[in-house]
């Protein structure tokens, strides 16, 4: 039967389908905005909890994600990119195509260093990665810092 207003009354009403992936991501993190929704359609099937581990340090780093939207994010792969963060925490790292960093205390000053494998060392029972610049100047101390992504 059905009650007057063409809805069938006995009809089971069903929640809406899944969101789009892409959607989704942009809602919980707008952040990934600076990778562009192309990017991320291509690569957030593959790669989605790499793309979520990106944004976490994009919030952390608001900067970063000015610093992508500049540049080709076509060309970024998710696997590629890293962050660092220095030792004392003044200071955060973005590479996107490895070899050269992009350095910033608050985003203001950006630097380019070159950053180069130290070692590993044990922290909070689990291991991680240090790394220094590869050519130490003036502006880059003997900073070491600790890969975040």
């Amino acid at each position: 039967m059905s009650s007057g207003d063409g809805v069938d009354a006995g009809a089971v009403r069903r929640p809406p389908g899944p969101a789009d992936p892409v959607e989704r991501l942009l809602k919980e993190y707008p952040e990934l905005g600076a990778l562009g929704v192309d990017w991320l359609r291509t690569w957030a099937p593959r790669a989605g909890r790499q793309i979520a581990r990106m944004a976490r340090v994009l919030r952390r780093y608001p900067w970063m994600a000015e610093l992508i939207g500049q540049g080709p994010v076509s060309l970024v792969n998710p696997y590629s990119v890293e962050a660092y963060v220095s030792r004392d925490g003044s200071e955060a790292c973005i590479s996107l195509f490895g070899g050269w960093a992009y350095c910033s205390a608050d985003g203001s000053s950006v630097r380019r260093l070159e950053l180069e494998f130290k070692g590993l060392e044990p922290h909070e029972g689990r291991v991680r990665e240090i790394y220094r610049p590869k050519r130490l100047s003036a502006f880059a101390k003997a900073k070491e810092y600790i890969r975040i992504l």
